[in-house]
């Protein structure tokens, strides 16, 4: 199957609007602290282009980075309840639902005690 890219066309609304969000957070952040576009990019080791990308929610510059310049501003901690388990209640809910409705004894007893 060929790699599809990511466009306005392709990507889902609640997408396109999430990572444009996450993006001027991220702006907001770096503002806040004071520093620059090309300080925070020095901080990184990403590309000062990269980061104003990220910046604007480029759908196509990779996770890797956005997670980069959270960590580099103080923010990681934001992204470990990113999809956890423990938050996932649809999942819990099906996860449930499928689960044995009665105990069945085995067969035979153990005499081990």
């Amino acid at each position: 199957m060929p790699r599809q890219n990511l466009t306005s066309d392709t990507t889902p609304l609640a997408v396109i609007r999430a990572v444009s969000r996450l993006g001027q957070n991220i702006a907001r952040a770096r503002i806040r602290r004071g520093l620059r576009q090309v300080d925070l990019a020095k901080k990184t080791g990403l590309a000062p282009g990269t980061l104003k990308r990220i910046e604007e929610g480029s759908l196509t510059t990779g996770l890797s980075a956005y997670f980069t310049v959270l960590w580099a501003l103080g923010l990681e901690q934001e992204f470990e309840n990113l999809a956890a388990p423990d938050r996932d209640e649809e999942g819990k809910t099906l996860e449930l639902a499928r689960q044995p409705q009665r105990v069945r004894l085995k067969k035979g007893l153990d005499a081990d005690f």
